[in-house]
């Protein structure tokens, strides 16, 4: 049998390499977050997790635990909570769509639920204020960052002993006793119970009665099925031989006949492959829901950076943002299609407002094998809001992997009539073919 057979740590090692190659895939970083109770092995975790994954070849940032800076000397009053929390939040925003590939956070969202908890509890706040805490904290704009939570437990009486082992004294502190412990413990369970769903994936870890090495690799292995889930998802794609018979000539067609046999084909004979495979996969072409962006009668033309090597590859300028179709169970393909396109203009744009989304036909690029293995759906996406429009011509946009894309609106027709614009092909094409109505 071989040694990876045998040995969890060379299973790790195997997993984590891996996957290292799928990180081109990612569009921001992974986040994982641990919280619970004192004791419980969260510091030891975060540094095990840090180590692993930087040996794997990872990007890693871990946020700074709060507790420890925070300038607020009451540790139970909601003001030290408060601290920590957004404290934590403003350093996890400005890291998430940089080129770190993981993020850790030790002591986030959840945990500051937890200590909402125990303060309700007690008594020390109002029901408005538990109320608008909380919402405050789960957010979907930041909840739905955290990709994998790791909550680790362990009992009172376990809790203490650890805490006690290497010390000369027993006596007990204002947290570290066997009520304080109990309550954190019922705060954890509680805030578990009722929130779990709201995150991508909450595993719950009681490590009482056990070594490290044993729950840090159930740990592990637990991390790198959400990171697998996260980097290597089931994609849609369509037999290469359906997609030939569709397109019968040029790059793009559009209207509403484009429209109908391209949603009819997709929706006949799609199937989901990983897609590390479906990208050495000549088999299956990928599906790209892709947005032009408009208003009135103007369409966004976004700007590619210089370092950006898609700029070099297809074109310095492009008039869509796009994205692969993960796997949903129970929900139509059409839809979630232009739900996943909807998820990202509002990711990529930041923008939490949803606009219109109308069909126009379709792209499909064989000029070569990379190209190739993309099917463009496209949307046009009606910005109805001058002030959302105004907002877009300020920004300036994060992409993939740390590369920036700036823009203004122009309008369609000076597109049409402009020369060395250096699009890229499907936006292109599109140029050429005519912006329906």
């Amino acid at each position: 049998m071989a040694v990876a057979d045998k040995d969890p740590i060379e299973k790790l090692q195997k997993r984590g390499e891996d996957l290292q190659k799928c990180l081109p895939f990612a569009s921001r970083a992974f986040v994982i977050e641990f919280a619970g109770t004192p004791k419980s092995g969260k510091s030891t975790s975060v540094e095990a997790i840090r180590h692993f994954f930087s040996r794997s070849g990872f990007r890693v940032h871990v946020l700074t635990e709060r507790a420890a800076l925070c300038p607020i000397p009451m540790k139970g009053h909601l003001f030290f909570n408060t601290w920590c929390a957004t404290s934590m939040l403003a350093e996890l925003l400005a890291n998430v769509e940089t080129e770190t590939d993981i993020i850790i956070v030790d002591r986030g969202i959840l945990d500051a639920l937890v200590w909402l908890g125990l303060q309700i509890k007690r008594g020390e706040l109002t029901e408005e204020e538990a109320r608008t805490f909380k919402d405050f904290m789960l957010l979907e704009r930041w909840r739905s960052l955290i990709d994998f939570a790791a909550v680790m437990t362990v009992s009172a009486e376990c809790a203490l002993v650890r805490e006690t082992g290497d010390r000369l004294s027993r006596k007990p502190g204002s947290i570290m006793n066997p009520s304080v412990l109990q309550s954190i413990r019922d705060s954890v369970d509680e805030v578990v119970r009722e929130n779990e769903k709201r995150f991508g994936r909450v595993v719950k870890l009681d490590t009482t009665g056990k070594k490290f090495k044993e729950s840090g690799v159930e740990l592990a292995n637990s991390v790198l099925d959400a990171l697998e889930e996260f980097l290597n998802p089931e994609i849609l794609v369509v037999p290469r031989g359906r997609i030939e018979e569709l397109v019968r000539a040029g790059v793009c067609q559009l209207g509403p006949k484009a429209v109908e046999s391209a949603l009819s084909c997709i929706s006949q004979h799609a199937k989901f492959m990983r897609r590390a495979d479906a990208e050495v996969n000549d088999e299956y072409v990928q599906i790209i829901p892709f947005g032009l962006i408009t208003y009135e009668a103007d369409v966004f033309l976004f700007r590619r950076k210089d370092k950006d090597p898609k700029s070099r590859l297809f074109g310095s300028n492009t008039l869509w943002q796009g994205c692969h179709t993960t796997k949903k169970d129970r929900v139509e393909i059409a839809q979630l299609m232009q739900d996943a396109l909807m998820d990202r203009i509002a990711r990529s744009l930041f923008l939490s407002r949803k606009f219109s989304a109308q069909p126009l036909g379709f792209c499909w690029d064989q000029s070569s094998v990379d190209s190739s293995r993309h099917f463009g759906f496209a949307y046009k996406m009606n910005i109805d809001s001058e002030v959302a429009a105004n907002d877009l011509r300020k920004k300036e946009f994060r992409k993939q992997r740390g590369y920036g894309l700036s823009g203004q609106f122009h309008p369609w027709n000076s597109l049409r009539e402009a020369r060395d614009l250096g699009l890229e092909p499907w936006s292109k094409a599109i140029v050429d073919s005519g912006l329906p109505e």
